[in-house]
């Protein structure tokens, strides 16, 4: 699939706007591809739109339970969200 690489180069070079608005594009034709919203996540994941990415791979895993490396960004994703620096809150 042509545009599978295209969206590849385009978050490689790290343009994550058209990377994003291609993949939904895609994903509103074919909304049962996990590759896509695994995609989908990983741009979500760099535009550290954590919620997002987190329903995405979500969405992965209905899909196909065995999608390597989905649950894994699930909880990097909960790492990120869950984190934060008990100094910060006991000045």
């Amino acid at each position: 699939m042509d545009e599978i690489k295209k969206i590849d180069r385009l978050m490689r070079e790290g343009n994550l706007q058209e990377a994003e608005r291609l993949t939904g594009e895609i994903l509103n034709a074919n909304p049962k591809d996990a590759g896509l919203h695994f995609r989908m996540g990983q741009i979500h994941c760099r535009k550290q739109e954590w919620g997002k990415a987190i329903n995405q791979f979500q969405r992965v895993l209905e899909l196909d339970p065995s999608w390597p490396g989905a649950k894994e960004q699930i909880q990097m994703a909960n790492a990120i969200l869950g984190y934060f620096t008990p100094d910060m809150f006991n000045p």
